[in-house]
């Protein structure tokens, strides 16, 4: 693979769907053949650092040829990714992995790598429990999707009806929750790492101070009564790689793992790589290593867990998911 810069940035700041240069990945080679390309998508979250590594460290270039990375800017453009073929795998929220397989998309869930790293930053000091949002406008990205729905439970969880005791007010990422906040326009806003540290970062720069005013992760175990973290994103991959590239989807399992060795015993030089694929500065990504939580588990591994966090989000929109879990193939061993 090779990495082009230059065209992640036009790809970043392009108005429409991702195209890929290689768009010969919507027929994939039959069982047996080696396979010959591997498009990886990845948005600027922490889950692009191991993409990274699985890419530029790993021995995965050694069996597949060709790695692109294919960077997207947004829940939709993901999805037209996955569901073109240009990409056959990807990191991303799990609730949006299992929308897309309840849909019947020929997807499964690969891991769970991210257990939690979204907070409420708010410039107001006060706002320390969720009852002091009563009476807040709160800036939430991507409507609808992960960070709402967990954001709404939360809220239920902890004593506040969502549309009467604070205002919701959605955004199209978490770029514009950052703008929007450091203007003034909301008194709190969402934000997942590394967004976080970045606008937290930003805030200094102008002289204002944003503070970590609730930990999702903490609110979680204390709601739920579980461990105080959640399966918030993982890796998604074409259910025609697990079915016909068994040895790539293993080597992708081993490498992946060993990714999250790496960067906890190499933490600036997992953001000098991290920066390379997040066009943010490597010490704001250091920084945001530090509030996450890594961990890997296979899909298998994580059901459970994934089943107590779909059941949870679907007591606010029961119609998440068709009504109903992922069934047992959705789950990728390993």
């Amino acid at each position: 693979m090779k990495y082009n810069r230059r065209r992640f940035l036009q790809i970043m700041t392009a108005s429409g769907l991702v195209v890929a240069s290689s768009c010969d990945r919507q027929t994939p080679p039959s069982q047996g053949e080696q396979l010959s390309s591997l498009g990886i998508g990845g948005s600027p979250i922490l889950l692009a650092i191991p993409l990274a590594y699985l890419i530029e460290e790993s021995r995965l270039s050694q069996k597949v040829p060709n790695l692109e990375f294919i960077p997207v800017r947004n829940h939709e453009q993901m999805k037209a990714l996955l569901t073109s073929g240009q990409g056959q795998m990807a990191a991303n929220p799990t609730l949006l992995s299992a929308g897309l397989y309840q849909k019947e998309f020929p997807l499964r869930l690969l891991n769970v790598m991210i257990w939690g790293n979204i907070y409420v930053l708010s410039p107001d000091s006060s706002i320390a429990t969720w009852e002091d949002l009563r009476g807040k406008s709160v800036l939430i990205p991507f409507q609808g999707s992960m960070p709402e729905m967990i954001f709404r439970f939360l809220a239920t969880q902890s004593g506040l009806n969502p549309d009467e005791d604070l205002t919701i007010v959605s955004t199209q990422d978490f770029q514009s929750t950052a703008q929007l906040l450091l203007v003034g326009q909301g008194e709190a806003g969402v934000f997942a790492e590394p967004r976080a540290s970045s606008v937290v970062a930003k805030g200094k720069e102008q002289n204002i101070e944003l503070f970590y005013s609730l930990d999702f992760r903490e609110t979680w175990g204390g709601v739920t009564g579980q461990t105080a973290r959640f399966p918030q994103a993982g890796v998604s991959i074409l259910k025609s790689l697990t079915d016909q590239h068994p040895d790539v989807v293993e080597l992708i399992h081993a490498e992946l793992r060993n990714s999250l060795d790496w960067i906890q015993e190499n933490p600036t030089a997992a953001a000098e790589l991290g920066s390379k694929y997040m066009d943010l500065p490597p010490a704001v990504i250091e920084q945001s290593l530090a509030k996450n939580r890594f961990e890997y588990l296979s899909a298998a591994e994580a059901q459970s867990e994934l089943e107590v966090f779909y059941q949870s989000l679907m007591q606010v929109n029961p119609k998440l998911l068709g009504g109903k879990l992922p069934n047992a193939d959705f789950y990728v061993e390993g």
